[in-house]
């Protein structure tokens, strides 16, 4: 996406159609992940040294569970999209940014606005915007 808002409209719309597989499609891939986010991260080197598979094993099933836990609070509904913030600050890496602290801002079809947690980070890169993760 070209936008965290472009983001937040897709993560919405993706939502209201009750799309399991069109959140999954808003996020970072396998291959994205194992090739330069994670090399990235502290945890790939010492003293960690959890392995590639590990790492992304283990935020796969996050996102599986979370955005499944999601669909199902929030999926189908009339939501509008408000607003995507980011309320802590953002990771600098060599070739990419995290945006943390993620919060989506909804309108309920009863006009009620929510502030939506749901979301972890999202990376920037080449002037484009994906979702790291879904919180569970």
């Amino acid at each position: 996406m070209d936008s965290p808002a472009a983001l937040g409209h897709a993560v919405v719309d993706a939502l209201n159609r009750g799309d399991i597989d069109g959140l999954h499609r808003l996020r970072v891939t396998q291959d994205e992940y194992l090739s330069w986010i994670w090399p990235a991260f502290p945890a790939s080197r010492p003293p960690y040294n959890f392995t590639p598979d590990f790492a992304w094993s283990n935020l796969n099933k996050k996102c599986l569970l979370g955005a499944s836990s999601w669909i199902e609070q929030y999926g189908s509904q009339n939501l509008t999209f408000v607003d995507m913030e980011f309320n802590r600050p953002t990771e600098a890496y060599k070739d990419f940014k995290l945006l943390r602290g993620t919060v989506l801002t909804i309108q309920k079809a009863s006009g009620e606005k929510v502030e939506l947690r749901i979301l972890g980070s999202v990376v920037k890169k080449d002037n484009r915007y994906k979702l790291l993760s879904y919180e569970e």
